[in-house]
């Protein structure tokens, strides 16, 4: 039998299947593809708190958001996207590019200025209304007070279908409407202070909504020096009632007075209350390494921001920071460049250490977190990049700049936005109840109220734990009180965080997946599609080897017995 032409059949279908795999796509390349493409024009040509806080609520109806300023637009085929949305900060002439790549979009919303450069709302004209505060829905009987009055415009124009109407001097002003061409136009101008408004807007245009509030409760600021007995009595009051709720743990406490640190290993009680919490049913969040940067702020929240100089970390020691110079004290760009990376590498090796820790101590002890809370909500760009490489959600607020800690906010929905870099946000709406103003009663009930006309909301309310049970059963009765909800069990939801010594999983079913190696031992990560490929190619080529190994053998053996045989016939 001759093997030959086999053998050459196998090789060439090995290095043909070789060839096609290192060129093929993954499934999820083929599938997968943009949703949404955000537009903006800024006096500055970056991504302002305005922007970052329309990325954050179109994350709640878009699987992929892709931002670009005005002047990158021309780089991208805007007819691949669901829905392009155009957000106009200020009054800009548009470059042409631009204009002709918005026009071939196939579902355009445009918000703010610069809509009369766009071909479907070239025949409209805008009066700009300053303090108004009625507004409805079209469909609306009457109109309803808003919690800020606005600045907006509003539009008149030929075959226009009005969709929220503002009032003034008892004449209906429309300032969202759609074209003949189902092109949509928002007068909304402040999108942070009307992020709600814009909120409610979006979705009755974007998608159709299940009409379902989801609620989650966290007990807040839990820490080594904690007081287990009120931990246990407020989490054995939400868990009697057989709601799922949320732990905001912090594994380490350091003494703003001697720099001693105080860990869970030295609460073993506290660590029991925890973990018995957890087993019935609480959901624990990582909230930082220590919640302090410099030692007198320990506890105050500050963790990965630099609070004494309102920026980005830039040294790991907190006594070598300074404050950062601006370009104008370089000779050149270059130099510029190179000190703005030196900082960058410091905050992220910083920033990814704290994270790893906190993780890893945590799971020593038996306690699993599911998600992270960045301390005080602040944190640079950066920052949520380096996170995500360990953490799949966040919880709290987001920070909307990295000039500065004071510009906050979140969306009232659950979103993954693009600044997130595919982490979903589960927000939290900030609740004093030590305010000497007002109760936390009225505080819930204005954040609930403040929900209402939205479909879909999120709401997630944070309890200190030294507050004590009073307060805590006053605000739950509020809470279930939430028509049409349902709490949150982050057990029941896709979660990821990993370290290179821990991957902690759920995948939907309500429990938790736990993976650990030895500090010493290599790091085991989940491997991607491409890796899995390669192991696939790396076996498939070892097999032919042997093959291979196997008929040359065979060619051998058959060659000496052809011989043998010659031998003895000729002998």
């Amino acid at each position: 039998m001759n093997f030959n032409p086999l053998m050459r059949c196998c090789l060439l279908i090995a290095l043909f299947w070789m060839f096609s795999v290192t060129h093929i796509p993954s499934a999820d390349a083929l599938v997968t593809k943009p949703d949404t493409l955000i537009i903006y024009t800024t006096e500055s040509g970056e991504e302002t708190p305005a922007v970052h806080m329309l990325d954050l609520l179109v994350g709640h109806f878009s699987k992929r958001t892709t931002v670009l300023s005005d002047e990158q637009t021309a780089e991208k085929k805007l007819n691949e996207f669901q829905h392009v949305i155009y957000i106009g900060e200020v009054k800009k002439t548009l470059p042409k590019q631009t204009i002709r790549a918005i026009n071939e979009s196939k579902r355009l919303i445009a918000i703010g200025y610069n809509a009369e450069q766009l071909r479907p709302f070239s025949k409209l004209t805008f009066h700009k209304q300053d303090h108004t505060s009625q507004m409805k829905e079209t469909q609306d009987q009457t109109y309803r007070q808003l919690e800020r009055s606005i600045t907006a415009l509003t539009v008149q124009g030929p075959d226009l279908q009005s969709k929220f109407l503002l009032e003034k001097n008892q004449t209906a002003l429309p300032f969202v409407v759609q074209t003949k061409e189902r092109a949509v136009y928002i007068g909304i101008l402040d999108v942070l202070q009307h992020n709600k408004l814009l909120a409610e807007v979006l979705e009755s245009l974007l998608s159709p909504s299940d009409q379902i509030t989801t609620k989650y409760l966290r007990l807040g600021d839990i820490s080594p020096v904690t007081d287990e007995k009120k931990l246990l009595e407020l989490g054995q009051y939400v868990s009697a009632r057989h709601i799922p709720f949320l732990l905001a743990v912090t594994p380490v406490w350091i003494d703003p007075a001697t720099a001693d640190e105080v860990t869970l290993n030295d609460r073993p009680q506290l660590v029991k209350v925890l973990k018995q919490l957890q087993n019935k049913g609480a959901s624990v969040i990582l909230h930082g390494f220590s919640r302090t940067y410099r030692t007198e702020e320990s506890g105050q929240g500050f963790e990965f921001w630099d609070a004494k100089y309102d920026q980005p970390i830039t040294s790991y020691e907190p006594e070598e920071a300074e404050k950062k110079l601006s370009k104008s004290h370089f000779p050149n760009e270059k130099d510029f460049e190179t000190y703005t990376k030196s900082d960058q590498h410091q905050e992220f090796i910083y920033t990814e250490e704290k994270l790893i820790k906190g993780i890893e101590l945590l799971t020593q002890q038996g306690l699993y977190p599911l998600a992270f809370e960045v301390p005080h909500g602040a944190i640079s760009q950066q920052g949520y990049e380096v996170i995500s490489r360990h953490v799949s959600s966040l919880f709290g607020q987001v920070q909307l700049s990295d000039l500065t800690w004071k510009t906050s906010g979140a969306p009232p929905f659950i979103a993954t936005p693009a600044m997130l870099q595919g982490m979903t946000l589960y927000p939290e709406q900030p609740l004093d109840t030590a305010s000497e103003h007002k109760d936390s009663n009225v505080l819930t009930e204005q954040v609930i109220q403040s929900m209402q006309h939205l479909q879909s909301p999120a709401i997630g309310l944070s309890y200190e734990v030294e507050e004590g049970i009073d307060g805590l059963q006053d605000l739950m009765t509020q809470m279930e009180a939430i028509p049409s909800s349902e709490w949150l069990d982050l057990k029941k939801t896709k979660q990821s965080v990993q370290t290179s010594h821990v991957q902690i999983k759920t995948l939907g079913n309500g429990h938790i997946q736990i993976e650990q190696s030895n500090l010493a031992d290599t790091k085991t990560v989940k491997r991607s599609g491409m890796e899995n490929m390669l192991r696939i190619l790396t076996v498939v080529v070892l097999f032919f080897i042997v093959a291979f190994a196997f008929y040359t053998l065979y060619l051998r053996l058959t060659m000496k017995k052809r011989i043998f045989k010659e031998r003895k016939s000729g002998g």
